[in-house]
C-alpha cells in the first residue's frame, strides 16, 4: 500500500471512530434523559388499583368504635401504584376512637394472594378512649409478576375487658 493509500486508510478510520464516539454520547445522552428506555430483564410490576379497608369493630349505641367500618383508598389517595413482585406497600388507617371504654387492634388481615409483612406499632396496638391514632401497615404483594389487583384488608378490634 503506498503512503497515500495509507493516510486515506488512516483519515477514514480517525473519522469512523469520530462518528462512533459521537453516536455513543448521544445514546448516552438520551438514556439518561429519559428519552430512550432500555427494556430490562425485570419482571412485571403488581398494580394495585385500590384498597378497600374493612374494619371489624362492635359498637356503643350504634356508633362504631372508631369510626366508619370500610374505607376505600383509591386514587384521591394515589392509587393506583405498582410494587414489585414480592415488595411491599404500606397502608395507613387513621382514627379516633368514638367510645368511651379502651379497645385493642388485634389482627390485620390482608385477603389472598397478599400477606402481612409487619405493623407499627405492633399488634396489639392498645387504643385508650377518645384518642386518636394511626396504624401504618406494610402489605407484601405476591412474587408472581404482572397483574391488577384490589386488595382487601380486614382489621380487627377488639374490647379489653
Amino acid at each position: 500500500m503506498t503512503p497515500r493509500g495509507r493516510r486515506t486508510l488512516r483519515r477514514i478510520l480517525t473519522y469512523a471512530v469520530i462518528a462512533v464516539a459521537i453516536l455513543v454520547v448521544v445514546l448516552l445522552a438520551l438514556v439518561e434523559g429519559g428519552v430512550l428506555i432500555l427494556s430490562s430483564n425485570s419482571p412485571a410490576p403488581v398494580t394495585i388499583s385500590s384498597v378497600h379497608l374493612v374494619i371489624s369493630e362492635g359498637s356503643t349505641s350504634g356508633t362504631p368504635w372508631f369510626g366508619p367500618d370500610s374505607i376505600n383508598y383509591t386514587s384521591a389517595e394515589g392509587y393506583p401504584i405498582q410494587v414489585s413482585p414480592g415488595g411491599s406497600w404500606t397502608v395507613v388507617w387513621t382514627f379516633f376512637s368514638l367510645d368511651t371504654k379502651p379497645h385493642n387492634v388485634t389482627g390485620v388481615f390482608p385477603f389472598s394472594p397478599f400477606t402481612l409483612k409487619s405493623t407499627m406499632p405492633g399488634l396489639p396496638y392498645a387504643v385508650a378512649p377518645g384518642d386518636d391514632g394511626a396504624l401504618a401497615m406494610s402489605i407484601s404483594a405476591p412474587s408472581a409478576p404482572g397483574g391488577t389487583y384490589a386488595v382487601t384488608i380486614n382489621v380487627d378490634v377488639g374490647s379489653v375487658s
